[in-house]
C-alpha cells in the first residue's frame, strides 16, 4: 500500500483509475478501499448549487378546487 495515496483527492484518483500503471493500480485499490469503509471527500460530485429561498406561507390560506 502506497501511503502517498490516502492524501490525495477523490477526483485526482479518478482521473488516474484507467491508467495501467502501478499509479493506476494504486489508484484503484484506493478507491475500493474508500468505497469499503463508506470515506468520500466530496471533491468528485462537487455542484455548485444556489440556496433557493421559499417565501413563508405560515398564516397564508389555499383555496383548492374552486368552482
Amino acid at each position: 500500500m502506497n501511503l502517498a495515496f490516502l492524501s490525495k483527492t477523490d477526483k485526482a484518483l479518478h482521473a488516474m483509475r484507467n491508467d495501467q500503471t502501478k499509479d493506476g493500480r494504486e489508484a484503484r485499490r484506493e478507491i475500493k478501499r474508500r468505497q469499503l469503509v463508506g470515506y468520500s471527500d466530496g471533491t468528485l460530485f462537487m455542484t455548485a448549487k444556489a440556496a433557493v429561498e421559499t417565501e413563508s406561507r405560515v398564516g397564508q390560506v389555499t383555496i383548492v378546487g374552486a368552482r
